[in-house]
């Protein structure tokens, strides 16, 4: 039996140039790796076989998707945006309230809810998750999902030309689209029941505002991924870092599953094949996911209460929690919940699973305030501070070592509320 001895200084700054060392690599040989693309296949047969050399069990998960539907959006419901207001100048004005509906309803399902309700417009392509598992030292009382994602993200063109706007873009564009369904249907009631000319021009010059501000979609993103290094291969390369550590100290009673998800970038989709295979798992025991994304900043660490924009609920206390272990250790931690415009974590999908879960970022979440190279050409290792790692390194022991030494595989003591 190995015995669990406490990270140290020197095992902590092995692993974080270990960590380092395995994204450098990827970049330099295989470079960006778009959503279920072959460079993200190579990816993750990579992170598998290293998980094959620390781990009891070590896998690929395929699974099927749609990576070009998620952000599909923001070139179909600009297009719809002018076809409804040509309708408008037609005189077409139901069809064209119509068309506003129809265009937020795509837009809220793909992009705001994750729901990829109209995936199936779109080509169908593979995923790849690479897998592997730890067995502790005695019986299997409880297990925890470590994870990162190994896909990198389009660049978002407003966070390299106008990063200190974008939240002010973000914000436009979703008023865009909930005004212009309102104020569409404003029109077809002014049209049948008021017949006011005054309201009518007043209501075609909103429309042409919003439209201006809608149009911002087409320039959204370019047609370039990015090199993520900090979004999110970091965080993969830590899953293997602490798979080696964990191969010579394992737990007790904890089962650790290490996992580096595709298709995050592309709507979560990695991490929903993930959750609907292994629901039954996750249902089985007490299981715990602590989910790692966006490692820039030390100052910057955040615990996850909520996901998918706000709408779905992570762990409140698992977060608490972790944010206890790292001033434990010394590291600066809150919480924090995502709101509309913010975006998603491989959390949410597990959570929904019935996993406890949170998610740990180090990025800033005030842009307008903070430099960031988020989604952009500049997602490399030399953004990514070496003491975001270590304190990393060190949450995610202590988040182990808490749950085999205080849980103990009793009833869950932490919900997704």
């Amino acid at each position: 039996m190995n015995k669990k001895k406490m990270m140290n200084k020197r095992i902590r700054n092995s692993l974080t140039r270990y960590a380092f060392d395995i994204v450098e690599t990827i970049i330099d040989t295989i470079g960006p790796r778009p959503s279920c693309s072959n460079d993200s296949y190579v990816t993750a047969r990579i992170l598998q076989i290293l998980y094959s050399v620390y781990c009891n069990s070590a896998r690929i998960q395929y699974f099927v998707t749609h990576p070009g539907a998620f952000l599909g959006f923001l070139t179909i419901v600009p297009w719809m945006f002018v076809a409804a207001v040509i309708l408008i100048f037609l005189q077409c004005y139901i069809l064209a309230a119509i068309v506003f509906t129809l265009a937020n309803i795509f837009a809220t399902q793909q992009f705001i809810l994750y729901k990829g309700t109209f995936d199936f417009l779109y080509k169908p392509q593979q995923g790849y998750n690479a897998i592997g598992i730890i067995q502790p030292t005695k019986e299997v009382r409880q297990q925890i999902i470590i994870s990162g994602h190994h896909d990198s993200a389009f660049e978002f063109r407003y966070m390299r030309t106008t990063p200190r706007l974008y939240r002010i873009r973000v914000a436009s564009i979703i008023l865009s689209m909930v005004l212009s369904l309102v104020t569409g249907w404003l029109i077809v009631a002014n049209n049948y029941w008021f017949g006011s000319h005054t309201a009518h021009t007043i209501f075609m010059v909103a429309i042409i505002l919003l439209g201006i501000a809608n149009l911002q979609m087409l320039f959204f993103k370019s047609k370039h991924a990015t090199p993520g290094a900090g979004d999110n291969l970091i965080a993969s390369a830590l899953t293997i870092v602490m798979a080696k550590y964990y191969s010579n100290y394992r737990p007790q009673y904890t089962r650790i599953i290490f996992a580096s998800f595709d298709g995050e970038e592309c709507g979560l989709k990695g991490s929903k094949a993930f959750a609907h295979k292994y629901k039954e798992l996750i249902g089985s025991m007490p299981t715990y996911h602590l989910n790692i994304d966006s490692l820039y900043k030390q100052k910057l660490v955040k615990f996850l209460t909520g996901d998918v924009n706000g709408f779905v609920k992570l762990s409140e206390e698992f977060a608490k929690r972790c944010v206890a272990i790292a001033h434990s250790k010394g590291y600066p931690a809150s919480t924090f919940a995502m709101y509309p415009g913010t975006g998603a974590t491989d959390a949410a999908p597990l959570a929904k699973a019935g996993a406890v879960a949170t998610t740990l970022i180090a990025l800033p979440t005030e842009v307008e305030q903070e430099d960031s190279v988020y989604h952009t050409m500049n997602d490399t290792t030399e953004h990514i501070e070496p003491e975001v790692v270590h304190a990393t390194i060190e949450i995610m022991d202590g988040v182990v070592h808490f749950l085999d030494t205080e849980i103990k595989g009793c009833p869950k003591r932490f919900k997704n509320t």
